[in-house]
């Protein structure tokens, strides 16, 4: 793959494994982003993580001491909402914490109760209940669609300790009603990059995207015809693959 700065407009930087861990930045991170800004390209931030709103994770960027702006954030969950929106959808139910929720409210989407929704939306919640869940299952049970924001296995939280994902949210969900989710907004599918080049008109070959993970960051890229680089202690044939985000300028500086 051609790693020539000059033929890269944008880059996508995944957030949890990839700029930070928990509460903690990730050492050369900030390197590796200014060194994308000082050579003009534009910069996005995105989580395949629901719980949060893109306000809290911009200002959680802001309290680490990474340089970005809002509108570079994009998460999983506004992604739904932009979809919900751009589908009409006013009869959803919100199976995912109280932020998600937010979100959906600060476009103008309305969320609809238990007894009259049509569809079930399903986001990560690390406060998920029983009763949550069985409250979701009776909307599935007769939903037109059911969709996810994600269903990642795990992810990396503090200290890199594994953490359930939001598909310990979905698999009980699917396994319930027999029945899988109809659409999934995050990676690896291709909502993210679709968003980019729908608004800003980038062309796909001339999208980076960086994360940690290659069974949704890469696996996105491939996916969207995208350039990518895999940050991982092992690696992967026929991927870029650097074992700290640190050393990402090196693979341009050699090239």
């Amino acid at each position: 793959m051609n790693l020539s700065i000059d033929n890269i407009s944008a880059v996508l930087f995944d957030l949890d494994g990839t700029v930070y861990y928990g509460s903690k930045i990730i050492p050369g991170a900030n390197a590796a982003i200014s060194y994308f800004r000082n050579n003009g390209k534009s910069i996005f931030f995105t989580t395949n993580n629901s719980t949060r709103t893109r306000k809290q994770i911009y200002e959680k960027l802001l309290s680490i001491g990474v340089d970005c702006k809002y509108d570079e954030v994009i998460t999983s969950g506004y992604l739904a909402a932009v979809y919900a929106k751009s589908m009409d959808m006013k009869n959803i139910y919100i199976f995912g914490s109280e932020n998600l929720i937010e979100e959906f409210e600060n476009l103008g989407v309305k969320v609809s109760s238990e007894e009259t929704a049509e569809n079930l939306l399903i986001g990560y919640n690390p406060e998920m209940t029983y009763e949550g869940l069985t409250r979701a299952l009776q909307v599935a049970l007769h939903a037109k669609q059911i969709i996810a924001c994600n269903k990642e296995r795990v992810f990396p939280g503090e200290n890199q300790r594994p953490m359930p994902g939001c598909g310990a949210m979905t698999a009980p969900i699917e396994w319930c009603t027999h029945r899988d989710c109809d659409l999934v907004i995050g990676k690896p599918n291709t909502f993210i990059v679709d968003y980019l080049i729908e608004n800003y008109k980038y062309k796909r070959d001339r999208i980076l995207v960086i994360g940690d993970t290659y069974e949704t960051d890469i696996a996105m890229a491939n996916r969207a015809g995208c350039r990518s680089i895999l940050i991982s202690k092992q690696t992967v044939p026929d991927e870029v693959t650097v074992d700290s985000i640190g050393k990402i300028p090196e693979l341009f500086e050699r090239s």
